[in-house]
């Protein structure tokens, strides 16, 4: 009974309640900054270990949320909220040290920019902390997930000529799926803007 009472409660800013799934979320943003500081520093086993431990929370914080019956709306939204974050500062912060070069960083990051405020307007059209489905962000987000600890690896080992080639051969296929989710994004925003008129004229 108590499982699924935590599993149908919704989530309110005057009392939230996080869940331990909703804590190890929010652990990956404490640990961005030694992330950060690791690249900047060059120094190459805090930030494998630091990215490694990120990794593993983010694979196991939904299923300990199914476990103890803890899902909710909220949750894969902070999640993914969470997600954003770390991917967008990450790529900025591999640019900032001269490892993606800015145009490519700019591919990445503007499109981000207009999921990013699509998906506001969703919740604030939904009334609720959830976000719009998106088939082909999950795809994006998937292969950023396998960019970045390429980027990792490039930073401190790797040099070689073929790793270049790996690198802009991985970009294009993400900048390829970041197309493909523009449009998709493009579409929900279309369908949410034309609601809010209809909302408006009513």
């Amino acid at each position: 009974m108590p499982a699924n009472t935590e599993r149908q409660r919704e989530f309110s800013w005057t009392d939230p309640r996080f869940t331990y799934a909703d804590l190890l979320t929010g652990s990956r943003l404490v640990m961005l900054p030694y992330l950060i500081y690791a690249l900047a520093s060059r120094l190459p086993g805090l930030a494998v270990a630091t990215f490694s431990v990120m990794i593993t929370s983010d694979v196991i914080d939904g299923k300990i949320a199914r476990r103890m019956g803890q899902s909710r709306h909220f949750g894969g939204a902070f999640d993914s909220t969470v997600d954003f974050v770390l991917l967008y500062t990450l790529f900025t912060a591999f640019a900032a040290i001269g490892m993606l070069a800015w145009w490519r960083w700019a591919v990445i990051f503007i499109p981000g920019l207009f999921m990013a405020a699509t998906q506001l307007l969703y919740v604030v059209k939904a009334q609720d902390v959830m976000l719009a489905p998106a088939l082909a962000g999950k795809v994006v987000g998937q292969i950023q997930y396998v960019y970045l600890p390429f980027l990792l690896i490039r930073t401190f080992w790797l040099n070689a000529p073929w790793a270049q080639t790996a690198d802009t051969a991985l970009f294009w296929v993400l900048a390829a799926a970041i197309v493909v989710n523009t449009v998709d994004y493009a579409r929900t925003l279309n369908n949410l803007l034309r609601l809010v008129r209809r909302a408006g004229a009513g």
